[in-house]
C-alpha cells in the first residue's frame, strides 16, 4: 500500500513539506511513503518546484511595496532544458509586510517586482514565472514597468507614490526589447478585468484598505489606462480574465506579452502529479481553512480532480473546515479538521500544534483505512478504496 502527501502549507503555521511528513508519520512503517511538497501558485511555490527540480536560490536586493529596502530571493532551475525563472509576488511586495490602510493604498508599488524580474533577465533565463496573488498593491502594474525601463509621465507625491493616481502617460517600447525571446506566465486563479465592477480597483481596493474616494479614482484612472493601453497597443484588458490580478499587475505582464494562466494546475503540470500518483493507494491533501473557496482553483480539489479518472481516494485534512461545503465533499473520501476540540486560535496556529495534530489525525485515518479494508476484503489487502 502506497500513500501520498500533498498538502498545502497552512499560511503563518507550517510548510506544505512539514505537513507532509508529520501526515506520514501517522501511517504504519509498511506503507510506501511519498511526500509531494505542492502549492497553488501562491507562496510555496519556489518551495515545491525546488523540492522537485533542485535549482538555486538567488538573493537579491529590492524594495517593498512602501519603497523600503529588502532583501528576497528567487528560484533559478531548469525544467524541460529550459533555464526558468520562479517569483512569488508576495514575497516582495505582498499585503503582509504593511498594515493595509487608505494611506498605504496611495503608497504602495509593485516597483520592487519589476526589479526582481529584471534581475532574472540578466540570469539568461527564457522562462519567467511570477506568482501573483497576496500583493499590497492596486498600481494596475505601472510601478513593475518603470523598474524595468517603461517610460512613465506622472507627478508622484509625498502622500501617493503609487503611479496611477497621477499617470499621464507611459512608453513600454524599452521592456518589449529587454523581453524580447523571453516567455511571461503569471499564475492566477482570480478572473477579474483591469476594470469595471469587478475589476481591481472596486474589487480589491477596499480589501487593500482603500476608502470609497480613493477606488473611485483608481478606478477613474485604471479606465485611462485601458483605453490608452487598447489605443495604443490594441491590446483589451478587460478582454483577458485575469488583468486584475494582484493589483492590475496581471493587466501589466499580458501588456509585455505575458500569459495568464491558471496557478494550481500548471503547477500540477509542472509537477507531473497525474503520472506521480497513478500507483497511490490513498491520497493525503489539505489546507488551512476549508471552505467554498476551496473550489476555487486551491490545492485540495485540485488534487482530488486529478485522482479522480484513477479511483484514488483523497482525504482532506485542515486546520478550520466549514459545516457545509456544497458539492466540494463528493470529491474526497473524507474531510476532517486536526483540532482535537476547542482551542484557542493562537494556539491552533503554533507549528508544533499544527503538526501534531496532523500526525495523530493522519494515524486516525491509517487505522481506519486498515481495518475497513480488512472487513471489504478479509485479508487486510484490497485496493485501498473506502
Amino acid at each position: 500500500m502506497k500513500v501520498i502527501a500533498m498538502i498545502d502549507s497552512f499560511k503563518g503555521s507550517a510548510t506544505s513539506e512539514e505537513l507532509n511528513q508529520a501526515a506520514l508519520k501517522g501511517f504504519p512503517v509498511k506503507w510506501e511513503k511519498e511526500s509531494i511538497p505542492i502549492a497553488d501558485g501562491g507562496e510555496g511555490t519556489m518551495a515545491a518546484l525546488f523540492a522537485a527540480y533542485g535549482g538555486q536560490y538567488k538573493s537579491v536586493t529590492s524594495v517593498g511595496p512602501l519603497g523600503e529596502e529588502r532583501v528576497v530571493s528567487y528560484l533559478l532551475t531548469t525544467i524541460n532544458q529550459k533555464r526558468i525563472a520562479i517569483i512569488e509576488c508576495a514575497a516582495i511586495i505582498g499585503i503582509q509586510l504593511l498594515d493595509p490602510s487608505d494611506q498605504t493604498t496611495r503608497q504602495a508599488s509593485s516597483y520592487g517586482l519589476g526589479l526582481l524580474i529584471a534581475d532574472a533577465i540578466n540570469e539568461k533565463v527564457t522562462q519567467i514565472y511570477v506568482t501573483l496573488g497576496g500583493s499590497a498593491t492596486t498600481d494596475g502594474g505601472l510601478g513593475l514597468l518603470e523598474a524595468l525601463g517603461a517610460e512613465l509621465m506622472y507627478q508622484p507625491a509625498e502622500d501617493a507614490r503609487n503611479p496611477l493616481l497621477t499617470i499621464n502617460y507611459f512608453s513600454i517600447t524599452a521592456v518589449q526589447k529587454l523581453l524580447s525571446g523571453i516567455e511571461l506566465l503569471v499564475l492566477a486563479d482570480v478572473t477579474n478585468p483591469y476594470t469595471g465592477a469587478e475589476g481591481f480597483a472596486t474589487t480589491f481596493g477596499p480589501q487593500k484598505g482603500a476608502l470609497p474616494q480613493t477606488v473611485q479614482v483608481l478606478e477613474q484612472q485604471a479606465k485611462k489606462v485601458a483605453y490608452f493601453v487598447q489605443q495604443e497597443y490594441q491590446i483589451d484588458l478587460n478582454g483577458i480574465a485575469g488583468t486584475g490580478a494582484a493589483g492590475g499587475i496581471g493587466g501589466a505582464m499580458v501588456l509585455l506579452g505575458g500569459q495568464i494562466c491558471p496557478g494550481f494546475m500548471t503547477i500540477a503540470k509542472l509537477l507531473k502529479l497525474e503520472t506521480r500518483i497513478s500507483d497511490a493507494t490513498l491520497i493525503i491533501t489539505g489546507e488551512g481553512r476549508f471552505d467554498r473557496q476551496t473550489a476555487a482553483g486551491k490545492v485540495p480539489l485540485g488534487v482530488a480532480k486529478i485522482a479522480q479518472p484513477h479511483a484514488i481516494p483523497v482525504v482532506a485534512l485542515c486546520g478550520q473546515r466549514e459545516p457545509d461545503l456544497g458539492e466540494i465533499g463528493q470529491y474526497f473520501a473524507g474531510i476532517f479538521s486536526i483540532q482535537p476540540g476547542p482551542l484557542l486560535l493562537d494556539e491552533a496556529m503554533k507549528k508544533s500544534v499544527t503538526l501534531a495534530n496532523m500526525a495523530e489525525t493522519a494515524q486516525a485515518i491509517a487505522m481506519f483505512h486498515e481495518k475497513i479494508t480488512r472487513a471489504n476484503h478479509g485479508d487486510g489487502g484490497g485496493n485501498g478504496s473506502f
